[in-house]
């Protein structure tokens, strides 16, 4: 089965019933994830410190609000928890590449209301990027010399006649440097799972999941890759039942051509049988007169008419099978 119009439908359904088996069950866990973050209580420190005291709990995975603070901030426009430094080439026309990125962390972190504080302990798998605001932007111009200058007006010239942008964008004409980041003393929730130490008196944010503006962010934030989800699986849903419509009656009419192909070659057979024996068709019994008596239910066309008149039992003489019927042919 070489055929590509059975093979590329074969592996259209391949393709995309495979990535229904994995999106599915991603959409299930989203799902969950989402009823989940729905019951999860949110605390400030000073409640949440009440809560353990209430419940004597030493541990809870819980949203916590209130300011992010730090002893070292990174020094910028604003002091930062998190600072993240993109840089660009600028081309002709407000074209941008980035070209690298700089992450930056301040070394201590914790979260704190009026009366109480919890310190965090960060991992790397922190999701913040949702809650970054935008710092400032600094342009670094480039001098070029005058081909530089006259190419990149060459190329200016010819992107504005063609409908496509060209490869080749030209000289950069500087360097762009944005930052965004985490500001400090400004109020942010954060999820993860909260140890009380009873020893100190203190409480730790283990291992933070997310940094927010709000538990809500969140929750719209997973709203959002549910539908997306949603999307991706009633198209591959569509694509599949397409491909696998179209496999199968690729594969019908392929079935139906061989067996129609089959049936040609054997009729030619039978055909090619007409003239096999022409010249020794006369019958088994008398040898004298033509085999012209067609026997059933067994088919065998062995004796005349005459012989078959005078047969003392009715069965056939090459099967011995009782002779229900029969069918005289005449030839011309």
């Amino acid at each position: 089965m070489d055929n590509p119009f059975i093979i590329i439908p074969f592996l259209g359904s391949a393709a995309t019933g495979f990535a229904l088996y994995q999106i599915i069950p991603q959409l299930i866990q989203l799902n969950k994830k989402y009823t989940q973050f729905q019951l999860i209580n949110e605390f400030t420190p000073t409640s949440l410190l009440n809560y353990f005291h209430r419940t004597q709990q030493t541990t809870i995975e819980a949203f916590v609000a209130g300011e992010l603070i730090s002893n070292s901030p990174i020094i910028s426009k604003h002091p930062l928890i998190i600072s993240e430094k993109q840089i660009y080439y600028v081309y002709e026309k407000g074209i941008k590449k980035l070209i690298k990125t700089i992450y930056q962390g301040a070394s201590q972190l914790s979260i704190a209301d009026y009366y109480n504080k919890i310190e965090v302990w960060r991992n790397s798998a922190l999701v913040y990027q949702h809650s970054m605001n935008h710092i400032w932007d600094k342009f670094r111009p480039k001098q070029l010399s005058i081909i530089q200058r006259l190419i990149n007006f060459i190329l200016k010239t010819m992107n504005q006649i063609k409908t496509k942008k060209l490869f080749f964008k030209g000289f950069y004409i500087g360097e762009l440097e944005r930052e965004y980041g985490i500001i400090a003393k400004e109020f942010y929730v954060l999820y993860g799972e909260i140890i009380l130490d009873k020893n100190l008196n203190k409480m730790f944010l283990q291992n933070p999941r997310y940094i927010l503006k709000s538990k809500k962010q969140l929750l719209q934030l997973i709203q959002e890759q549910i539908k997306i989800s949603k999307i991706t699986i009633g198209i591959l849903i569509i694509l599949f039942f397409i491909c696998t419509y179209i496999f199968g009656c690729n594969v019908k009419n392929f079935i139906f051509k061989i067996l129609k192909e089959r049936e040609k070659a054997r009729l030619d057979k039978l055909r090619g049988q007409k003239y096999l024996e022409i010249n020794n068709y006369e019958c088994q019994i008398c040898y004298e007169r033509p085999r012209n008596i067609i026997i059933k239910p067994c088919k065998h066309l062995t004796i005349c008419h005459e012989c078959l008149q005078r047969l003392k039992q009715p069965k056939c003489p090459i099967c011995k099978q009782q002779i229900e019927d029969q069918i005289e042919i005449f030839f011309t």
